[in-house]
């Protein structure tokens, strides 16, 4: 004789086909009682659950016993406590199991309760599916190796699994999800929804303040009334459509960002960052993965490392700081701060100043309403269409500044071991200092000249309301 335990049982019912039922053992369970107040509870084991609310106040149970053996499927029990004010509780009961060498032998249950939709419900099962649909009252629902489905309910709902996908629609009221080993599913929640998860992913639809954390599965929220907070590792997580403040933590996943109608903090390792349409401050810190955006209502402070950034359409003051990568920002409506190393740091159509800070990596502008002041070195900087003072310092590096617009305004050139050129605005007023060494200055606009040699220059050009200051070691100066 050969004694197993419930856990080899389980492995064998959810394996057994169907043909195993064909010839032996089937019966049904049928009980109803009235309803006096309290709460269902239903304690269930190898086999589904199927809850639904009924028109009356009537609680009514089915139960289909099944078994390929007719002595195990008649020890078989479906137990159904007496109507109290406490509630009803449901319960599936097993006899021990004695096997004469034979594995084949399966079994299962499926329940079946209809009962009141005002009614608490909790229910229990392990190895089998839960479906229950139209509660509106507090319900907890906990399984195991099998999926779960709740549908049209109201009031707060919690719902727990593992081994198996969970479904919840149509929540009229806070709803707790907690997942192992199982995709998660949400839609229509009316009411805070917080998920949890791991080695599955998690989607959420038409949700209010969301709170999602999750590893190994992907993530993909759209359209949150409130606000969204997400963790997540190891997957992509995806997010669009929140009316709120969106706070969102990744690794080593990729993440897409649309559409959020307040701030957005956005943190991210070894992955691509996207984002679009944020209605108001931003703050991205990425690492190893390139950052890519555009369309924000305010400022944004942006950091990276080990790849690009690229940003555009920015309606406030930016702040950019990236290392060992390329920086772009364009259409930056607000003054703009860039802090990098080893890599271009390019802007275009900047409504204010422009402030970099580079090392080992161009720079280049175009287009700076306001002020500009470049710190590089051994890479070029190229200036074009500036509408006001510019100071650049750098250190083997050419500097080429032309198209200066706007009223009159100060320049500072410098840099070493490379050439300076310099487009002077037709009608600036300037008092010129230019000096070099190993390396000759020409000019090709007049200049009242108050001392000259090969390597410096004075003198004046226009009124000399402004200074224009330039120099080098080792390099020409020309002035244009």
């Amino acid at each position: 004789m050969l004694r197993i335990n419930k856990t080899l049982i389980a492995a064998l019912v959810l394996l057994a086909a169907p043909a195993l039922y064909a010839d032996r053992y089937e019966r049904t369970f049928s009980r109803t009682q009235p309803y006096q107040g309290g709460r269902i509870s239903i304690d269930h084991s190898m086999g589904p659950v199927t809850v639904h609310a009924g028109s009356g106040n009537d609680v009514r149970v089915h139960a289909l016993i099944r078994s390929s053996d007719g002595e195990i499927g008649k020890d078989i029990n479906v137990t159904v406590s007496p109507s109290s004010a406490s509630g009803i509780t449901i319960r599936t009961e097993y006899p021990d199991m004695h096997f004469h060498g034979n594995f084949s032998i399966s079994y299962s249950v499926d329940i079946d309760v209809t009962m009141p939709a005002s009614a608490p419900l909790l229910v229990h099962n392990r190895f089998g599916s839960v479906d229950v649909t139209g509660i509106h009252a507090a319900s907890e629902i906990v399984n195991a190796q099998g999926n779960i489905t709740l549908r049209d309910s109201r009031g707060t709902q919690r719902v727990e699994n593992s081994f198996g996908s969970i479904s919840v629609e149509n929540s009229a009221g806070d709803t707790t999800v907690q997942n192992a080993n199982g995709n998660v599913r949400v839609a229509n929640i009316d009411g805070t929804l917080g998920v949890t998860n791991r080695f599955g992913s998690v989607t959420a639809t038409d949700t209010h303040n969301v709170t999602i954390r999750n590893g190994n599965g992907s993530v993909d929220v759209q359209g949150v009334t409130g606000s969204a907070s997400i963790v997540d590792s190891f997957a992509s997580v995806t997010v669009s459509n929140v009316s709120g403040d969106l706070e969102l933590h990744n690794e080593n996943g990729r993440v897409e960002v649309r559409d959020i109608k307040g701030r957005a903090s956005i943190k991210n390792t070894f992955a691509a960052t996207e984002f679009a349409n944020i209605g108001r401050d931003l703050i991205v810190s990425a690492s190893n993965g390139r950052v890519e955006g555009s369309h924000v209502g305010s400022g944004a402070t942006i950091t990276g490392s080990f790849d690009t950034i690229s940003v555009r359409d920015i309606n406030g003051p930016t702040r950019i700081t990236n290392a060992n990568g390329n920086v772009t920002a364009v259409d930056i409506r607000g003054n703009l701060n860039i802090d990098s190393r080893f890599g271009l740091a390019r802007a275009e159509l900047i409504k204010g100043t422009l402030d970099v800070d580079n090392a080992n990596g161009g720079v280049t502008a175009t287009d700076v309403s306001g002020g500009v002041r470049i710190h590089t070195s051994f890479a070029p900087v190229l200036l074009r269409t500036i509408a006001g003072r510019v100071t650049v310092e750098n250190a083997n590096g050419s500097i080429s500044v032309s198209d200066l617009r706007g009223a009159c305004a100060d320049i500072n050139l410098k840099t070493s071991f490379a050439s300076i050129k310099l487009d002077v605005p037709p009608n600036g007023g300037y008092h010129v200092d230019a000096r070099t060494s190993f390396g000759s200055i020409v000019t090709a606009i007049p200049i009242l000249m108050t001392s000259k040699s090969d390597n410096t220059l004075s003198g004046t050009i226009g009124n000399g309301a402004c200074q224009l200051k330039l120099e080098t070691a080792n390099g020409g100066i020309t002035l244009e």
